[in-house]
This record gives structure tokens, C-alpha cells and sequence, in this order.
């Protein structure tokens, strides 16, 4: 058939990986986070490591400001763009 993938952006950091999660309950999906990304206080790499933390924290149901308490990319992402 005609199957389709949700795609997001505009706006998107790590913090809205659990509410995203909690309304699809899946991973696939696109998530284009340029911002969320590129203005990473702590670059760009990290900018991405802080995207896999928080959705790894959505999809074990841990809160984001709990994984970020051993994830410094995610904490420093949270730190700037809010939890």
C-alpha cells in the first residue's frame, strides 16, 4: 500500500521526544531538529547524542531530567532549550 511516516520539525530538541512518544508509541518516525541540533551549547555531535538519550529515555518511560542526571549531552540540551 500507501504507508507514510510522521515527520516533525520546527522547533524540535530533545524535549518533546516523550510527548512524541506517548502519542505515536514508536520510533519510526522523522525527526528533523536543525536547531535542536546545530544549537547544542556543546556542538554539533553532541547535539545529536542529546536526540538518541532523550529518545531512549521516552521509550524506557524515564523522565528526561532523570536520564540527564548521567547523560551530559541531554542534561546541557535540557538546560537550554527547557524540560
Amino acid at each position: 500500500g500507501c504507508e507514510v511516516m510522521p515527520v516533525f520539525s520546527s522547533g524540535q530538541s530533545a524535549r518533546q521526544a516523550p510527548d512524541t512518544w506517548k502519542a505515536l508509541g514508536t520510533t519510526d518516525l522523522i525527526y528533523a531538529c536543525g536547531g535542536g541540533i546545530m544549537g547544542h551549547p556543546q556542538g554539533i555531535s553532541a547535539g545529536v547524542t542529546s536526540l538518541h538519550q532523550a529518545w531512549e529515555a521516552a521509550a524506557k518511560e524515564i523522565p528526561l531530567p532523570v536520564y540527564a542526571e548521567t547523560h551530559p549531552e541531554l542534561k546541557a540540551a535540557l538546560e537550554l532549550f527547557g524540560a
